[in-house]
């Protein structure tokens, strides 16, 4: 058998021929992973950004179904006391109303009229946010526990303030000259007017400061004072009472 010799153009690659190479190679794989790593990047910061919108569109949408549905519907407190159809707490930032149009799709023994709130709960000092509060019954006991829901987290800071039916706003509800008191729960304010709408100014780390305006029950019931046939009389129990009511169409 003959064997024939290597001729030079068979040879191999040298050292320096597979360093450059090497060297290109990382280049460009350097290049490829900053490229994805960028657009990893812009993809995670778009998602969030939605999800965040769209935490927000949930809120405005909880918000806006409850002050439309607004009742002028007076409530007993855990005391006995009448509440008002709607009170504000000026120093929690809270406010307090009876709604209608509360869906019960399981058929339970409840009315469809429900009592809730908003307020800011800076209870865990920075990781502030605003909470839905409701009951599952009008006329409260002593033992009737809220309910509290996370509407929007983080938020800094809330500020209200309250349309009446001389379209004037005003920081604090009842406003002034309606011979009712000034604080939330007071037993004078159980006849106080029911606000035309709804300011609500939020400021979140994300987003800043801005607006949201509601308009505060259907068609004729702002400015309204709850009638005796909506104050539930004394004596009567949660059940029976909170099957009156208006309920908002």
């Amino acid at each position: 058998m003959t064997r024939h010799p290597r001729s030079a153009g068979a040879a191999g690659f040298t050292l320096l021929e597979l360093m450059v190479v090497i060297l290109v190679f990382g280049i460009f794989a350097a290049m490829a992973y900053g490229g994805l790593n960028t657009v990893l990047n812009t993809r995670n910061r778009v998602e969030s950004a939605l999800a965040r919108t769209a935490e927000y569109q949930r809120a405005y949408l909880r918000l806006r179904t409850d002050f439309a549905n607004a009742s002028s519907r007076t409530i007993l407190n855990g005391d006995g006391d009448v509440q008002p159809a709607f009170g504000y707490d000026s120093y929690y930032k809270r406010i307090e109303f009876t709604r209608g149009g509360w869906s019960n799709p399981t058929l339970l023994p409840r009315a469809t009229i429900e009592r809730v709130g908003y307020f800011l709960d800076d209870t865990k000092g920075d990781d502030k946010k605003l909470v839905r509060r409701s009951w599952r019954v009008l006329d409260r006991a002593p033992q009737t526990q809220p309910i509290d829901e996370t509407i929007l987290d983080p938020v800094d800071s809330v500020k209200w303030r309250f349309l009446d039916s001389n379209q004037q706003l005003s920081d604090s509800w009842p406003p002034s000259g309606t011979g009712t008191g000034q604080g939330f729960g007071s037993t004078s304010n159980q006849n106080a007017p029911i606000p035309a709408g709804i300011e609500l100014t939020m400021t979140t780390p994300d987003w800043g400061e801005f607006r949201l305006v509601f308009r505060f029950g259907p068609e004729g019931i702002s400015g309204t004072q709850p009638g005796s046939t909506t104050t539930p009389a004394t004596g009567t129990t949660p059940a029976s009472a909170t099957t009156t009511g208006t309920a908002a169409q």
